[in-house]
């Protein structure tokens, strides 16, 4: 329904008439004549604008009732939950709350095995976090002394390169002459047994 357009009345044009010779004679009449014609035509504006917003007010509370009218009452709430569970219930809406009370119950205990499991999970994870950590530091330290070994071999292997470089000197005739009664009486000495008193 379209709205309808509200007409106010247009102002009246105002006519400046001659006062009468009978006026000329008293000019307080006069004005006194001029506040009550303006006076009158106020008031008339104030009516038909009355007019105008009472007519408004009555459209407007027509159509406040046309619209509650046309605002649809609530539906009846639907049980469909047994529905979801994936059987047809065809019982009292009481037995139907009842169901829907034990599917939400299977619904949170699903819930708090999920948070379970998820635990686990994470208490697996940060475990095998530790185990991996461990096990990289026993690799670096692994690394570290095989890198030590390999340089203490080196070292040895230029070691016994440098003696097996050096030529075995042999002793001289001199020295083999002074040494060699020396070297007789020790081990005579030393292969000795010392004579047990009787």
């Amino acid at each position: 329904m379209p709205n309808p357009v509200i007409a106010f009345p247009a102002a009246k044009p105002e006519l400046k008439l001659a006062p009468s010779p009978a006026y000329r004679a008293d000019p307080s009449a006069a004005s006194e004549v001029v506040e009550r014609v303006s006076l009158n035509r106020e008031i008339e504006a104030l009516r038909d604008r009355e007019t105008n917003l009472r007519d408004y007010e009555a459209r407007l509370r027509a159509w406040q009732e046309q619209i509650d009218s046309s605002v649809a009452a609530p539906a009846e709430p639907t049980y469909n939950s047994a529905s979801t569970l994936g059987r047809t219930f065809s019982g009292s809406p009481v037995e139907a709350d009842a169901a829907l009370q034990m599917a939400w119950e299977k619904l949170h205990r699903a819930r708090e095995l999920l948070e379970a499991e998820q635990a686990h999970v994470r208490d697996d994870r940060l475990h095998l976090r530790d185990t991996e950590a461990m096990l990289k530091r026993h690799e670096s330290a692994l690394m570290a002394r095989e890198a030590s070994l390999a340089q203490r071999e080196e070292i040895l292997a230029a070691a016994l390169a440098a003696q097996a470089a050096e030529p075995v000197r042999q002793p001289s005739a001199l020295s083999r002459l002074t040494h060699t009664p020396f070297a007789l009486a020790k081990s005579v000495f030393s292969t000795s047994k010392p004579v047990e008193a009787k």
